[in-house]
Formats: C-alpha cells, structure tokens, sequence
C-alpha cells in the first residue's frame, strides 16, 4: 500500500492530501475529479472504496519518515528520494478508466463470464448444466439478451470475443480467458491467475479492474456488437444519469440558461454536469464554448491558474483548462 501511495505522486505536482483520499474512496464531486484529472490520477477514482482514511493517514506519515514526500499545510510532494525509488518500478495500468467504468464494472464483468457459459453450452445444444450465475437480474438479462438475437449470435459473439482479445495485451487477456468457463472447460477463480507481483492488495484489484477496462474500452468501440446489446443496459448505469440529461438538452440546442430554467437546477449542479462530461467524453463539444487561451502556458500553470485572473465563467474557465491540458 505504502507503495502504491508513492506512485500518486509521480506527475511531481503538489497534491492535496485530503482530496487524493476522496478520490481513492470515489468521492464524486467536480473539485475531486478535476484534482484527479490535473494530476495525472483520475484513473484511480473509487479504485479503493473501502480504504480507511486512519490507514491512508498512516501510509503518508511513512512516506514521510522515509522521505519519500514532504507534507506541508495539506499539500503533499515527491521529493527527489521518491523520484529515485519510483524510478525502480513500473506498475503501468494504462486501461484503467474507474470514471468510466468504475460503477458497473464488477457486474458487467459477471454478465460477460455468465454469457460465455451460456453460449458454450448452446453451441453444443447443451442444457443441463450448472449455471455460474443464478441472480435474476442476469438470468433476465440473458433470456432477454437471447429473445432479441439473430440466428447466428453464437458465432457473432465468438467472433467479438475473438476479435476484442486479439486487440488486448497478452498477459490481460490471458488472465480474462481463464476466468470463462463452458462445456469441459472451468474457468479460474481472479486470484487464482494472477501474475505473482500482483497477488497482494491494492495491486491484486488495480489489475483485474486494469484488465476488465482494456477488454470494456474494446467493446464500446464497437456499439453495434453482440456483446455491446448485452451490456448496454449495465454500462449506462456506468454513468451519472442526471448529468445525460443535461447532456441530451445541450446537443438539442438548449442553452445553458434554458437547460437551468427547464431543469430546475442550480448553476453549480449543471457546471458539475459539463465537467463529468468533459471529462468522460473524448468527443465533447469545446468549441461550443468561446474557450481562454492558454497556449502560452505549461501544464503546471494552467493547472495552478485563477478563475478569478480571468474574464470569464466559471464553468468556462474549467472547460478551458480540460481542453488544454488534454492537448499538452
């Protein structure tokens, strides 16, 4: 864990202590996924949801006493012993997305395992068999799922799953695979296929939920597959409904003031709203905004500008500041 707390630090930016600590536990607020989004750690949103705020307190006075970080008025920062003892280890979790995928991930993992199970047997005009799933959620889900497929969904669904591994790192997809179970093959509990360096915590569930959203990213690409139908329904719960919302009037053509009259909400709820948005979405629409210019400043002093330095609204000025760190 001590570790694992370093690595937080390693974009070299003072970090606010307290709110890496909301982070870690997945608060949601617009200040804590900017925090994230800033420093380089958004990735982790909610990746420790059980972490107690005693033991994170705990793990940072360690780092301290080794002189890893300095703590100074609630900000915390590597110091060049930490660059050091960084530089020894690589734990890369490139695909991990928990704004993204964070909410749902665990049950639309479930629904991919307890689907391969049902279309194995189906191949083999198999149906006496134990289910791996008996929750009615899924069993719903699936019959559903099956009712609305075309006669060759068992050979669209492996050709998908083919496809999706061919695009995975060899190690994440080898440790996807084992987990499926089907007609005489049984799948392999997570732990049971983890990679040694990854068997204690947190870095035993930073690589499953590292794995699952490199295999989630490759299905949402693809929003006309068989396996996309079957989670579409879970992967909406993914996202904060509210924020759809005002996210359906803006690409109507409503305006802001008409989104806050028909909405009947506070400015500060529909500015928390095109946040997320912007932060999720890869395609959101800057250039509807008349966006600050901040070419001529680094990373560090548009992530350390003002709004009140600037002319502009507040919702603006943060939109401006996603767009620009996004081109850095």
């Amino acid at each position: 864990m001590t570790f694992f707390i370093l690595t937080l630090f390693k974009a070299g930016y003072k970090l606010r202590t307290s709110t890496l600590y909301h982070l870690l536990v997945g608060k949601r607020t617009s200040s804590v996924l900017l925090h994230g989004f800033f420093h380089e750690n958004l990735p982790y949103l909610g990746a420790l949801p059980n972490l107690k705020e005693e033991v994170f307190r705990k793990e940072l006075q360690r780092l301290i006493e080794k002189q890893l970080i300095l703590v100074n008025d609630g900000f915390g920062e590597l110091t060049v012993e930490g660059q050091r003892v960084l530089g020894k280890e690589s734990y890369p979790f490139y695909g991990l997305n928990n704004l993204r995928y964070g909410r749902m991930r665990e049950n639309m993992w479930h629904m991919i395992l307890f689907s391969v199970q049902v279309i194995s047997h189906l191949s083999f005009n198999e149906k006496n068999y134990l289910p791996i799933e008996n929750r009615p959620y899924y069993l719903q889900q699936i019959k559903k799922w099956l009712a609305h497929s075309k006669v060759d969904v068992i050979v669209k669904f492996k050709q998908e799953l083919e496809l999706i591994f061919q695009k995975l790192p060899v190690n994440e997809a080898d440790f996807l695979a084992n987990q499926f179970s089907g007609v005489e093959f049984q799948g392999k509990t997570a732990y049971q296929l983890l990679p040694e360096k990854w068997l204690e915590e947190p870095w035993s569930s930073l690589y499953q939920q590292n794995a699952i959203d490199l295999f989630l990213a490759q299905v949402m690409q693809d929003n006309s597959g068989e396996i996309f139908r079957l989670l579409s329904n879970l992967d909406q719960q993914n996202l904060n409904q509210s924020m759809l919302i005002t996210k359906q009037f803006f690409l109507a053509g409503k305006s802001i003031d008409e989104i806050l009259k028909l909405r009947h909400l506070k400015q500060g709820t529909v500015n928390d709203h095109f946040i997320e948005w912007a932060l999720i979405d890869e395609n959101f629409p800057f250039k509807s905004f008349e966006l600050i210019n901040f070419n001529e400043l680094d990373k560090n002093q548009i992530v350390n500008a003002r709004f009140q330095e600037y002319d502009s609204s507040y919702l603006t000025f943060r939109l401006s500041q996603i767009y620009r760190m996004r081109e850095k």
